[in-house]
């Protein structure tokens, strides 16, 4: 029997690309790409790269929202890294703002075909009040004390990126499995992270890592303490740098104290030490306070566990032999333990004199200078302005200048109706999978809760990432209940 082979019709327009013509244009752009690169600037090949990766990237983001979200996490954590090595020359920060807006374009028009209506997302505490948080940045458009609309812009467009990053992870997390693949992706980079900040510490610093740190005067003074560099690894500052490797730690801390799986159990605390020798090198002491700030909920919240009261004494212990014992001669050990002499501690008493000197400004403002006033942000767009320079050091301080002690009750409301949501739902969930990950993230949340009050820790990228998403996470999860679980606990009801 004689079988008839069928031949494909060649796509409309392919054979434009197989001329001779076709192909010398190719090798003259790549010819004139070459020579740019070789005799006028190295960094428009790093700019036409990115430009390449970055449109490839975009597409991914717009048509499949899970891999965007993972796409758009990874960019972020080393956003700062390819800024460094491109000497500024590559705009990553508005890279990233792109990829999540774009993704959140893609996860909306995905609902939409799906016949999904997007305010069914809204119908939760967390969510309340977030809009009304966003309601309350649009009358400060109007506060009479600022001077700039740009700068109000730019604020509400880094806000309204945050709550992107809120909405993209509740279209994104619909199963434990969605929310642990997330969750694994946030502990590997942290642990990667931990480790590059190893090896600047044990083999220096590459050539255009020390450039950057020597450009600038600065932030060589600050960077440079007790004989030795910070550490930053691939982010923005050791600060970042530290605050985000105490809040993985405190993460990875819980999930190993919850998971049943010794393999799992070995490779979180392999990452837990690689994190903190990273943390330490940081030198950041507000992430000295956040591992016990973090752990004393866990503590609190499972205090009727037999292993949890076990590692509280050995915790102590720890904390006893880091801070008395014999090894003072290592400077990062002696920057750990300084951290805790609130007392003597010449930047707190500075910081403590100037909230004291601006709470009557607070007082008379009820909701603040204006967005963008204060620090750097105010000499840019809020020249003149009485808040412009001043060292808005803590989250809750910069908020309560900016937007008045109105917007202060608003945002720590936001966060206590958020821990309070995770707290609620620990302790009525029933699936052990379900509870640690409530746990584990409530920990997380409050350890950077914690950090705001120090540093302006929360909105920073990466941490942004985790923060908000965590959020999105805690909302979810009530809906993760596996039907077994709630069947038993209808028929235990039933039976009583």
């Amino acid at each position: 029997m004689r079988q008839s082979i069928t031949r494909a019709a060649p796509l409309r327009g392919s054979g434009v690309l197989d001329t001779p013509l076709a192909f010398a244009a190719v090798v003259l752009v790549a010819i004139g790409i070459s020579l740019l690169v070789g005799y006028y600037d190295y960094r428009i090949g790093l700019i036409i790269a990115a430009g390449l990766i970055g449109g490839a990237m975009t597409f991914i983001c717009l048509f499949d929202t899970r891999l965007g979200f993972v796409i758009t996490t990874i960019v972020g954590f080393f956003m700062f890294y390819i800024k460094r090595m491109s000497d500024d020359a590559i705009p990553m920060g508005v890279a990233v703002d792109v990829l999540t807006a774009v993704t959140f374009i893609g996860a909306y028009y995905r609902k939409s075909i799906h016949k999904q209506r997007i305010w069914q997302y809204m119908k939760n505490p967390v969510s309340y009040m977030y809009i009304m948080y966003l309601g309350f940045l649009l009358i400060e458009l109007f506060n009479p004390s600022m001077y700039s609309v740009s700068g109000w812009i730019f604020t509400v467009r880094k806000f309204v990126n945050f709550v992107m990053i809120y909405f993209i992870g509740l279209f994104t997390f619909n199963s434990v499995k969605d929310v642990k693949d997330y969750l694994k992706l946030w502990l590997f980079l942290s642990v990667l992270s931990g480790a590059y900040g190893c090896f600047q510490q044990w083999f220096g610093l590459l050539g255009f890592e020390e450039h950057w740190v020597v450009s600038d005067p600065v932030r060589y003074r600050l960077y440079f303490q007790g004989g030795d560099i910070r550490k930053f690894s691939f982010l923005s500052d050791p600060t970042a740098y530290g605050i985000l490797m105490a809040c993985s730690i405190v993460f990875a801390i819980v999930l190993a104290m919850t998971t049943q799986k010794p393999k799992q159990r070995n490779q979180l605390i392999a990452g837990i030490i690689i994190m903190a020798l990273g943390m330490a090198f940081s030198g950041t002491r507000t992430a000295y306070f956040m591992i016990p700030a973090g752990l004393a909920i866990y503590i609190l919240m499972t205090i009727t566990n037999r292993r949890t009261l076990l590692f509280m004494a050995g915790f102590l212990m720890f904390i006893i032999v880091l801070m008395f014992g014999p090894f003072s001669g290592n400077n990062t050990v002696n920057r750990i333990r300084t951290s805790f002499h609130l007392k003597d501690d010449e930047s707190m008493n500075v910081r403590d004199a100037n909230r004291h000197n601006i709470q009557p400004y607070i007082w008379r403002h009820p909701i603040g200078g204006g967005v963008a006033t204060s620090g750097v942000l105010g000499i840019q767009y809020n020249p003149g302005h009485p808040l412009a320079g001043f060292p808005p050091d803590s989250g809750y301080l910069r908020t309560a200048l900016e937007t008045g002690w109105i917007g202060l009750i608003i945002t720590m409301t936001l966060f206590f109706v958020t821990l309070l949501v995770g707290v609620k739902g620990y302790y009525r969930a029933r699936d052990r999978e379900v509870k640690a990950l409530y746990v584990a993230i409530v920990t997380g949340l409050y350890a950077y809760i914690v950090a705001h009050y120090a540093q302006v820790a929360i909105g920073q990228i990466p941490g942004a990432f985790f923060f908000y998403s965590a959020m999105a996470i805690i909302v979810k999860m009530k809906d993760f209940e596996t039907p077994s679980h709630k069947n038993s606990d209808q028929v235990k009801t039933i039976t009583t």
